[in-house]
């Protein structure tokens, strides 16, 4: 497979799961401000700014919105294509992967990716948006679960489907790790506040079900980190991401269970090994933030190992003078490799 084509393959998918996940967040989150009870005299800042800085998005939204409000927060991550990371421009990006290897991917994953597309960017949108922000949050998550179900049940399981996959579950375990990070930007405690903020956490991994039937009881944060961060058997824990990662990467290259070929294996097989074997009283102890953050830098070395692997063309490898350690250098470095396999064909 081209590297060109795999890179286009893989980032479709963290695009698309990006988008589900940002909608699962706001979604969650607006579910939770609308009960103003709970938080009493907070203030914006106080509730949007956790939102906004585990996502990565603080610097971008304070110099958009000096003086922001609620509803800027929701159209600047929903809607705003002056942030990249945007729903819209996640969709965007997604789509103009998927275009670029239209004959990897089946009609069915096209059609559905496109039509989700379309509604995000169609001219009433943004009324549509104004008057029912979770309609629209619904349609990108539903949407976004039947195109990943489409794929299962219409992609060879080539190479094409392990780099999807692997794509899919290295955003998934990154956004569930950032999940938990709202939790520790909070700025206000107590016990019933915790299990309201911990229920919206759950709730944002589509998880509440299943701590119900789990563990019990209500959301604590023992409980929780047990579930989203080493459960072996929810599909979005950041444990079975990793394993999941760790399976696609050695289908990829072949390597037996274990074992490593490329960096990216030995990045993920050691942050499995640090899973299976950890708990929620060693991330108590050792602080769910600087635990939550550690995982994120292994996830992004993945990623750069990945793109070091199998994208970096290997003479491009010994000649350039930088390797691409951001995603629109990553984006840039992908737009002139095709260009220049295009010269050589």
């Amino acid at each position: 497979m081209l590297s060109r084509v795999a890179d286009n393959l893989y980032w479709m998918a963290r695009f698309m799961e990006r988008a589900e996940n940002l909608a699962r967040l706001l979604q969650a989150s607006n579910e939770l401000l609308l009960d103003g009870a709970t938080f009493g005299s907070r203030s914006f800042n106080d509730y949007w700014d956790p939102v906004l800085t585990a996502t990565a998005m603080e610097d971008q939204f304070r110099t958009l919105y000096p003086s922001g409000t609620v509803a800027d927060v929701g159209y600047f991550m929903t809607l705003h294509e002056g942030n990249p990371d945007s729903i819209t421009m996640c969709l965007r990006l997604a789509r103009e992967n998927a275009r670029t290897v239209r004959d990897q991917i089946s009609d069915e994953m096209w059609t559905e990716l496109n039509d989700l597309y379309l509604f995000i960017t169609a001219p009433d949108t943004l009324s549509y948006f104004q008057r029912s922000p979770q309609s629209i949050y619904d349609r990108i998550i539903n949407g976004s679960l039947l195109f990943h179900g489409i794929t299962d049940a219409t992609m060879a399981r080539t190479e094409g489907w392990q780099f999807i996959q692997l794509g899919k579950h290295l955003e998934r375990a990154d956004k569930t790790s950032r999940f938990l990070d709202i939790r520790v930007h909070s700025a206000q405690s107590g016990h019933s506040l915790d299990s309201i903020q911990w229920a919206s956490i759950l709730r944002s991994a589509s998880a509440f079900g299943t701590y119900r039937q789990e563990v019990g009881g209500e959301p604590v944060a023992e409980g929780v980190i047990d579930l989203l961060v080493f459960s072996t058997v929810f599909p979005r824990s950041i444990r079975y991401c990793v394993q999941c990662i760790d399976i696609n990467l050695h289908a990829i290259s072949g390597s037996s269970p274990g074992t490593y070929s490329n960096a990216a294996e030995r990045l993920a097989g050691r942050l499995l090994a640090t899973l299976n074997f950890g708990g929620s009283s060693e991330v108590l102890d050792r602080g769910l933030q600087e635990y939550m953050d550690d995982i994120q830098q292994v996830l992004n070395n993945i990623g750069q190992c990945i793109f070091e692997t199998y994208v970096l063309l290997p003479q491009d490898a010994q000649s350039v003078t930088f390797v691409p350690s951001t995603e629109p250098q990553q984006l840039r470095w992908k737009e002139l490799q095709a260009q220049q396999q295009q010269q050589q064909q």
